[in-house]
């Protein structure tokens, strides 16, 4: 009896030693992944300062100025249409945008503050 327990004992061991392996694998997947699409879906934005969106006067046309801090992807949000950049570092960047777009529209920049995704938006009445 005492060696059936012992060779209980003994595969209950490895069976442990099993899984926490196997947890331990799992878990370092799991982390890489889902470090891998932080990097790829929000350290990829530029960091932006100086955001400034407006509107020329009676026209459809937007202005969008900002100074880049860190080069990387800008998108640029007008009513449905998305525009998506690739920026350097640098300061005075500017754009006009012009669109058809009627009645009260969201136009926004995103980009990233430190490690977390930002929008910069204004509404306008066309």
């Amino acid at each position: 009896m005492a060696i059936s327990l012992e060779k209980k004992l003994e595969e209950a061991t490895v069976a442990k030693k099993r899984y926490q392996s196997l947890f331990v694998t799992v878990s370092i997947l799991f982390i890489a992944v889902i470090g891998y699409l932080f990097n790829s879906m929000i350290l990829d934005y530029a960091v932006l300062e100086n955001v400034s969106i407006t509107r020329d006067d009676d026209t459809n046309q937007v202005s969008f100025a900002y100074d880049v801090v860190e080069p990387g992807r800008i998108d640029f949000n007008y009513a449905n249409a998305i525009l998506t950049d690739r920026k350097d570092a640098g300061t005075d960047e500017n754009f006009t945008w012009s669109w058809d777009a009627e009645g009260l529209t969201e136009i926004s920049i995103r980009s990233r503050k430190s490690v977390l995704p930002h929008w910069d938006k204004e509404n306008f009445d066309f």
